[in-house]
């Protein structure tokens, strides 16, 4: 993963759902969840509701505090861990610190993560839980993290809301957050825009790099008629793709014969090539994209500023 970045005073909602449409192909209503989770941080009064670490998948989203992750055990450990732990999915993960609601938006910072080293960091440095703390309607009661519980409710408290895993060695935990927000506080501001286009650049280049490596396994024609070698299209990255990035992705594959096309009987859309194409090459280079284009051009066109002179007038 490249150099990472973080992005100030961002509307969280709309850029956690711009970061989502370049990865979750499907179960995008995960993102409802989400939405909810962070609306009611936000209203919190708790500073530990402020940070949240948030990831996308090709099939879903997921949302939790910081806090929650680095406690052993917990549902969120368990998932944040899952995905590289048993999947090859790629995951984009970020921080996200609530800093407030300006003209009905919830606003905050996000920080870029590179999700394969801060699973090391949460598998090696996660405190134990020691309590659980049940929330009724009207309090609360603690009991040990090891103890089996169930949602009912409470003969003097009343109903059942929700429960709260607590640390067992509580300034650990401190300690571990304070460190990974001065890490983040280190990253460099980044384009928010721009961000999201090399997202989706990143997009099409990984398809095309996939069908050229599928492309190269395969043995023998393995189109119905065995006149053809074929591969499927990613169902994620068809859900995702405008018509244009499906232009664009077949300007990158580097076959003569290449054509997109359904297939009887199947779903999905597959790449085809003749039996007698070469496979033996590379994805063509991408374009450039207009963005990046315009930003050279500026670049290459700016005035050259006048270097500073000291004044070494005297007063009088």
């Amino acid at each position: 993963m490249g150099k990472l970045n973080k992005f100030e005073d961002v509307d969280v909602f709309a850029s956690l759902e711009a970061i989502m449409k370049q990865n979750t192909g499907f179960y995008q209503s995960d993102f409802d969840i989400d939405r909810q989770i962070i609306a009611e941080k936000a209203a919190s009064p708790n500073k530990e509701d402020k940070t949240l670490l948030w990831l996308s998948r090709p099939s879903g989203t997921y949302c939790f505090r910081e806090r929650d992750v680095f406690i052993k055990d917990t549902a969120p450990n368990n998932t944040w861990r899952f995905y590289k732990e048993q999947t090859r999915d790629l995951i984009l993960a970020y921080a996200v610190e609530l800093t407030g609601v300006q003209g009905g938006k919830i606003k905050g910072n996000l920080y870029e993560l590179d999700y394969e080293k801060h699973y090391e960091r949460v598998k090696d440095n996660t405190v134990d839980a020691g309590t659980v703390t049940l929330v009724y309607e009207q309090g609360t009661r603690e009991q040990p993290a090891d103890r089996r519980f169930d949602g009912y409710p409470d003969p003097q408290l009343g109903k059942f809301e929700r429960f709260e895993v607590q640390p067992k060695d509580p300034e650990t935990l401190q300690s571990l957050l304070r460190e990974e927000k001065h890490s983040r506080d280190k990253l460099t501001p980044g384009d928010f825009g721009a961000h999201i286009e090399a997202l989706h650049n990143n997009l099409i280049e990984r398809e095309a790099r996939r069908i050229v490596a599928d492309m190269k396994k395969l043995p023998v024609p393995n189109s119905p008629d065995k006149s053809h070698f074929m591969v499927e299209l990613s169902p994620v990255f068809t859900r995702l793709a405008s018509t244009k990035d499906t232009e664009r992705l077949f300007s990158m594959l580097p076959y003569k014969t290449l054509s997109f096309s359904a297939l009887k009987d199947q779903r999905g859309t597959y790449a085809l090539i003749g039996k007698d194409e070469n496979r033996d090459r590379e994805v063509k280079k991408p374009r450039p994209s207009v963005r990046a284009q315009l930003a050279q051009d500026k670049k290459r066109t700016a005035p050259k500023k006048a270097a500073k002179k000291k004044d070494h007038g005297l007063e009088v």
